[in-house]
């Protein structure tokens, strides 16, 4: 039996073993084309009578040094943001532990709360981050 992908948007959401016209009925029913392969799977990309497979993402480091973290906020056009984001923290407590966190932190780590508030407040939300943290473990 033929093995077809069934590919929604450029990518491919199935695959499935069937008779032509099952697979182009299915397809049809997902919105997509069902194209012939023997190799693609759920994932891949198709582009150009091509399919591929995605890159690997690399893991999220969850601690990088301060050097790595002011070079790839200075990178990212965020390092002079950092400061008055830190000022602009309403509540005097959470607004002197964030400074303390940021003028004192030899590494800085994923996880903690100040870190996240503070990349919201730089528009970054939770992937941004994790880019972010990527870039710096390569620095």
């Amino acid at each position: 039996m033929p093995r077809y992908a069934i590919v929604v948007d450029s990518g491919v959401v199935n695959v499935i073993e069937a008779a032509a016209d099952f697979a182009a009925a299915y397809a049809a029913q997902q919105g997509g084309q069902a194209v012939q392969s023997d190799t693609a799977a759920p994932g891949d990309a198709y582009a150009g009578g091509e399919f591929t497979r995605p890159a690997a993402v690399a893991p999220v480091p969850q601690q990088v040094t301060r050097r790595q973290a002011k070079q790839a906020l200075l990178l990212a056009g965020l390092l002079d943001d950092v400061q008055p984001a830190i000022d602009a923290i309403p509540d005097a407590t959470q607004r002197a532990l964030a400074q303390l966190e940021w003028d004192e932190s030899l590494n800085f780590e994923r996880h903690r709360p100040i870190l996240i508030a503070l990349a919201g407040a730089l528009g970054l939300d939770s992937d941004d981050l994790d880019d972010l943290f990527r870039t710096a473990a390569g620095l």
